[in-house]
């Protein structure tokens, strides 16, 4: 199996939302869930954990469980798959990179330590306070979530969360503090948890952006898929 199929494949796995409760579902064999922030992200389906392109019944059923929930929703799919997803329209496009052999080692800067959140406050100090429903009590204790912080004189200026995904594990939340920025602590950030992420899988990976992709490129990481949230094409005249 290649690695993007890897990678497509694990969204099936819901233990990451079964361990953190919340509203989710499995519906037509989609993972599906909802937090309660108004971003299209945070209502979203995991369409691409299908083996193939999705079925009109399936697109249907999953539409209609996002948006019982939210105004503002997304399906999470596969580049190659948006073609059958006429009704939607690209909201954003999410290279998928893929860590290849061990991560570029960056040095720690001087001054900084990283280890584990010692709590949500911690952790939303850097990655922002208005995320709290995604970083609870029940999301540091999830055996599948790992989440790290970057401190400096007892001060969060960074962080990142690793993600157990199926047979993966997945890099998210990368964050570093506006005045902090700069100073090599996202490379340190993003190389301990790679590190970590390669003890529990033999396959990390994370989403970039154009302009984050030579940083994570110069630590290891190469292209593997582009991964897409859909919204739904608005009627005409609505």
């Amino acid at each position: 199996m290649s690695l993007a199929s890897r990678i497509a494949a694990a969204h099936a796995d819901t233990t990451d939302l079964a361990s953190v409760g919340g509203n989710w579902a499995v519906v037509a064999g989609v993972p599906c869930s909802h937090v309660d922030l108004p971003m299209p992200w945070a209502t979203s389906a995991r369409v691409l954990a299908l083996p193939g392109p999705p079925p009109a019944a399936v697109v249907a059923e999953v539409a209609a469980w996002l948006a019982a929930r939210s105004p503002q929703w997304t399906l999470f799919v596969r580049a190659e798959d948006v073609p059958v997803l006429d009704a939607y329209t690209v909201w954003e496009r999410m290279p998928a990179l893929g860590l290849v052999g061990p991560a570029a080692s960056v040095p720690v800067p001087p001054g900084v330590t990283i280890g584990p959140a010692a709590s949500p406050e911690e952790f939303l100090t850097a990655y922002g306070a208005e995320l709290a429903p995604t970083v609870t009590v029940a999301h540091l204790a999830s055996p599948r979530l790992h989440h790290l912080v970057a401190r400096s004189d007892g001060e969060t200026i960074g962080c990142v969360r690793v993600r157990l995904l199926g047979d993966t594990a997945h890099l998210s939340a990368i964050t570093v503090v506006p005045a902090w920025r700069g100073r090599g602590i996202g490379g340190a950030l993003t190389t301990t948890a790679s590190e970590l992420g390669a003890s529990y899988s033999d396959l990390v990976w994370l989403h970039c952006t154009d302009a984050s992709r030579p940083l994570y490129e110069r630590l290891g990481y190469r292209h593997v898929d582009d991964h897409i949230q859909l919204i739904a094409t608005p009627s005409e005249g609505g």
